[in-house]
C-alpha cells in the first residue's frame, strides 16, 4: 500500500473511490467543509442515522449518480465519517480514530482511499500503514485474506515541508515496524540464524555496516555462553552486528541488543508441546533490531551513533546440546552454572551485552522475550522494563507513552540478586524459583554490562521485557492481532527525538 500526501486544489487530480474523514461533535469543522462538497448527504445522513461522533465509531455513505457532487470528487462512491468524541483529543484517542478510519475503509473494500484534513497527518501515515498489515504469504488461495486497500492519500492544508518529511518519517517507521512483523509470523523452517543474518545484510546505507560472526570467531572472542546455547542444533550460530555512523558530531552512542533466538524447544530441558507452539516468536527482539536498522537506513539521523546486536542461534536437544549442570564461561570472563537450558535466553544475551560494552556506548538497550514470569504478571497487553539508570527509564517510558505501545517499570532490589548464586560457579542462570522471574532475568543480564571508560559505574542499561506483546491476541488501536513488532516504534522515537 502507498501512502502520500498532498494539498487539494482546483488542480488537484482526484481518482480515490473513497474520502473519509474525522470529527467531533461540537466541531463539525470537516462535516461543514465537506457537505457542500457533496450536495448536504454528509449532514444529511448524520442526522438520519442520528450520529453521535462517539470515538471510533463509523458512518459509510454510500453515493450514487443521482447525489450532487462537486465535479473534482466524482470518482468517489463512498464517504466515511469518524467520530472523535467530545473530549479533548491527545494521540491515543486520535489513533483509535484513524485506525478505526482504515479498518473501515478496509472492510468496505477501498481500493484507493483519500483521507481529508487529519489533524495529525504523520500520526495517521504512521496508523494507516500499521493497520492495513496482514501477513498472506501463505494465504495465496484465500482472496477474502488480503487487502484491496492499494492507495492512501492524505489532503492536508497546512501541507509544508515540514510535515512532508514527518510523513516520510511515519510511514518509514510504519513499514519497519511491519519489517519486524513479517519475521515473528514467519515459521522457524524459513527464519534460521542465517535466515536472519542474510535479511540483515539486505539493510544498506552509506553510513550503515553489517557483519557477520561466525561460531569460530565467536570462541576465539570467548563467547562461551552464546555457543553454548547453539551447540544442540544443526543450524550454524550467526553473531550480527550493525554500525551506524553519521555523518554529523556524534551527541550520542547508542548500542541496541536483541534476542535471536530462532526456535526455543527449551533444549534438554525440554518445554511442553503447547508451550513450544509459538517459540517462532522467541526470535522477536532481533526482529525489532532489523526493523530498526531498516528504518535507521533511510531516516540517517545526523548526530547519533547506533552499534545494534543479535546474536541468533536455535535452542535444540541433542547429543551435542548443554546440559543441566554445565559451567560455561562468557566473553567477560564469568562463569555460569546451567540449571536450565530453557532460560537459554538470557545466556545469548550475556555475551552480546558483553561484547557491545566493549564499543564504550553511552547507553545499553536491550529486548526479549526472555520471561514467562513477565507475561504471567502484565498479560501480553505490557512489556516489562528493568533499568540501572532511572533517566534512562523515564525516557524510554515517555517514548513508548508517546507511541501507544505499554511499558511497565519493574524494581531490581538487591534482594533478588540471591536468586542468582551458584555453589559451583560466579552465577546460576535460572534461580528465581517461581519468584520474580522477570527481574532475575534481567539481574542476570545486568551482570554483563560493562563500565564506562575510565570508570568504575556500569554503563546505563535498559531490559525490555517483551515476551507478552511482542504477539496480541486481539486487535489493538495500532496493530492488528499476531506479531506486533513492539518495541520498534518505541526504540525509534526515543532515537530520533
Amino acid at each position: 500500500m502507498k501512502v502520500s500526501i498532498d494539498k487539494f486544489s482546483a488542480q488537484t487530480k482526484f481518482n480515490s473511490d473513497t474520502i473519509a474523514f474525522c470529527d467531533s461533535k461540537n466541531k463539525k469543522t470537516l462535516v461543514d467543509q465537506l457537505d457542500k462538497k457533496f450536495g448536504s448527504i454528509i449532514s444529511e445522513f448524520i442526522k438520519i442515522n442520528s450520529f453521535d461522533f462517539e470515538l471510533g465509531s463509523s458512518l459509510v455513505i454510500s453515493l450514487s449518480k443521482q447525489n450532487k457532487i462537486n465535479p473534482s470528487f466524482k470518482s468517489v462512491k463512498k464517504i466515511i465519517l469518524v467520530g472523535l468524541g467530545t473530549q479533548e483529543l491527545d494521540n491515543s484517542k486520535r489513533r483509535k480514530a484513524y485506525a478505526s478510519l482504515v479498518r473501515q475503509a478496509k472492510a468496505t473494500k477501498t481500493e484507493k482511499l483519500a483521507v481529508w484534513e487529519p489533524e495529525d497527518s504523520a500520526l495517521f501515515a504512521e496508523t494507516s500503514v500499521l493497520i492495513d498489515y496482514e501477513f498472506t504469504k501463505y494465504k495465496k488461495d484465500d482472496p477474502k485474506k488480503k487487502s484491496s486497500l492499494k492507495e492512501i492519500k492524505i489532503f492536508d492544508s497546512q501541507l509544508n515541508p515540514a510535515v512532508k518529511k514527518a510523513v516520510r518519517t511515519a510511514t518509514i517507521i510504519g513499514e519497519s515496524t511491519c519489517m519486524a512483523r513479517d519475521l515473528v509470523w514467519e515459521p522457524a523452517c524459513v527464519v534460521t540464524p542465517t535466515y536472519l543474518a542474510q535479511e540483515a545484510q539486505k539493510i544498506k546505507c552509506k553510513n550503515l555496516k553489517v557483519t557477520v560472526k561466525e561460531a569460530a570467531e565467536c570462541k576465539k572472542l570467548g563467547m562461551g555462553s552464546f555457543l553454548a546455547v547453539a551447540q544442540g542444533s544443526d543450524q550454524p550460530p550467526k553473531f550480527i552486528e550493525f554500525s551506524y555512523k553519521p555523518t554529523g558530531k556524534v551527541k550520542k552512542h547508542i548500542a541496541l541488543v536483541g534476542k535471536g533466538v530462532t526456535f526455543d524447544s527449551g533444549g534438554l530441558s525440554l518445554k511442553p508441546a503447547k508451550s513450544m507452539e509459538m517459540m517462532k516468536e522467541d526470535m522477536s527482539g532481533s526482529a525489532a533490531i532489523i526493523g530498526i536498522m531498516n528504518a535507521i537506513s533511510q531516516i540517517e539521523p545526523n548526530d547519533i551513533q547506533i552499534t545494534a546486536i543479535i546474536a541468533a542461534t536455535e535452542n535444540m536437544p541433542s547429543g551435542k546440546a548443554y546440559r543441566p549442570g554445565d559451567v560455561i564461561k562468557a566473553m567477560n570472563g564469568k562463569t555460569i552454572e546451567v540449571n536450565n537450558t530453557d532460560a537459554e535466553g538470557r545466556l545469548t544475551l550475556a555475551d552480546a551485552v558483553a561484547y557491545v560494552s566493549t564499543k564504550d556506548p553511552d547507553e545499553i538497550i536491550d529486548f526479549a522475550t526472555l520471561t514467562g514470569a513477565c507475561v504471567t504478571a502484565l498479560g501480553n497487553v505490557a512489556g516489562g522494563l528493568m533499568s540501572n539508570n532511572e533517566k534512562l527509564t523515564q525516557a524510554i517510558k515517555d517514548s513508548a507513552a508517546q507511541v501507544g505501545e505499554l511499558f511497565w517499570q519493574l524494581p531490581l532490589y538487591e534482594e533478588y540478586k540471591e536468586s542468582l548464586e551458584s555453589s559451583i560457579a560466579d552465577l546460576i542462570n535460572a534461580g528465581s524459583k517461581g519468584k520474580a522471574g522477570a527481574q532475575n532475568g534481567a539481574l542476570f543480564i545486568q551482570e554483563f554490562v560493562g563500565n564506562k571508560k575510565g570508570s568504575e559505574e556500569q554503563i546505563p542499561w535498559a531490559h525490555l521485557d517483551i515476551a507478552g506483546p511482542c504477539w496480541f491476541d486481539q486487535d489493538m488501536d495500532w496493530s492488528p492481532k499476531g506479531a506486533s513488532g513492539i518495541p520498534v516504534r518505541t526504540i525509534l522515537n526515543y532515537i530520533l527525538n
